[in-house]
């Protein structure tokens, strides 16, 4: 691929990731300045907040509205949002493991303008999980109750019949307005996060930076292995030596599709492509990977675990067995139902954040790690959309053999 060819694929991270380079100079050589111009990052942040509950109430809805038809497809459902949890949590455990005996951060603590309080890792995840009104759904600290009340009422709305598809088509609607505003405040993603972190890396120790590359090292390493590992230990599941050898001798144009485009959606077609070649199902390929594209993210549940390993690292706060299960069941929530959200940008940060009640601070340094992994966690995203397949068609074995290759479920993915 030509060099103009990727920079057009990655243009936005190169231009966050220079942007969060500049601010973050400008803190530590004038922190004068970056004081001086921290309204305007606040001001981006703000906005972010303003927009997150509408965009996670319509986003998530209307993707499970548009998908969940149970009565037909009950079973496929079940069966990818099963192993795609479980591609979800193996990585986290994978990229945890790692972090246990390499620290991310190297020692080096974040300082912030309100220290906050390690209240010793205990959450209550009553109140993280529900709220005890509908008013509290429309906060943004109930982000997570949110999603999960999302998620019922896209099923429910998905089971209403005539009813139900009247609702997921306004919803559709309104969810491309809302679409539409976050891509408006986007256009000034690089000047609002640019000046946050440079007011945040005013009072910061340089060596704050190496971290970030300590950090992403760690996430490279832990994704190659993950990718070699993993990927022939799903093939293994689903049919031994001989699937072990189809997946590797099939996956390659796949991986570098996702690699060079870092877009699992333009890998699909690639991906179906390479199903034919594994001699996959097609009734069975052609109605999962559409859907594996929009649920199935075990490099994104990685890149979440990551972030929460990291950012406790730097903010010196305790990683205790709760903050451990918290962390899988966000990688999870992430991969599954927030990385799939179309246009849904920051909105992991976000989610991340106000789910772990986290300072507004560490926003962009998630941001710097999301950027910097993508490429790799696009690859892992992609590729593992074919073992997923491997292990559906295993799994459902005839069960899916009544549906027409036509019958194709619509995908709500940028």
């Amino acid at each position: 691929m030509r060099l103009l060819e990727v920079v057009t694929h990655y243009r936005s991270s190169l231009i966050l990731i220079l942007a969060l380079a500049i601010g973050a100079m400008t803190g530590i050589y004038f922190p004068k300045i970056a004081r001086e111009v921290a309204p305007i990052g606040q001001i981006f942040i703000n906005l972010l907040f303003m927009i997150v509950v509408p965009l996670v109430c319509l986003s998530v809805t209307s993707s499970i509205a548009s998908m969940t038809d149970l009565k037909k497809l009950g079973v496929i459902l079940l069966a990818v949002i099963g192993v795609s949890a479980m591609m979800a949590i193996i990585p986290s455990l994978t990229i945890m493991s790692l972090a246990s005996l390499f620290d991310p951060a190297q020692g080096v603590t974040l300082t912030l303008k309100n220290p906050i309080t390690d209240d010793g890792g205990h959450m209550d995840f009553v109140h993280m999980l529900t709220t005890n009104d509908f008013v509290g759904l429309l906060s943004k600290s109930n982000i997570l109750a949110l999603v999960i009340m999302s998620i019922i009422a896209g099923i429910a709305i998905g089971q209403s019949g005539e009813h139900g598809r009247k609702v997921s088509e306004m919803l559709q609607s309104l969810n491309v307005v809302t679409m539409k505003i976050v891509s408006m405040i986007m256009l000034v993603a690089p000047i609002g996060l640019g000046c946050y972190f440079a007011s945040t890396m005013a009072n910061q120790d340089p060596e704050l930076l190496t971290s970030f590359a300590h950090a992403i090292l760690l996430f490279l390493v832990a994704a190659l292995i993950y990718f070699i590992v993993g990927s022939t230990f799903y093939a293994a599941l689903a049919g031994g030596r001989p699937a072990i050898a189809n997946f590797w001798r099939n996956v390659f144009p796949s991986a570098t599709t996702a690699l060079g485009t870092s877009s699992s959606l333009a890998s699909l077609p690639v991906n179906l492509r390479s199903a034919q070649k594994m001699g996959l199902k097609e009734e069975i390929a052609d109605i999962c990977l559409p859907l594996l594209v929009n649920v199935n993210k075990g490099g994104a549940a990685m890149t979440a675990t990551l972030k929460v390993v990291f950012i406790y690292s730097v903010l010196g706060l305790d990683f205790t067995p709760e903050v451990f299960f918290m962390t899988l069941l966000l990688a999870t929530l992430y991969a599954v139902i927030v990385s799939g959200v179309p246009g849904g940008a920051f909105l992991g940060e976000i989610f991340i954040v106000t789910s772990l009640g986290l300072p507004m601070e560490v926003i962009p340094m998630l941001v710097v790690i999301g950027a910097t992994t993508d490429a790799m966690a696009t690859v892992i995203n992609v590729t593992h959309d074919l073992s997923a397949t491997q292990l559906i068609e295993k799994i459902l074995g005839k069960r899916l053999t009544f549906y027409s290759s036509k019958n194709q479920i619509p995908t709500n993915i940028d």
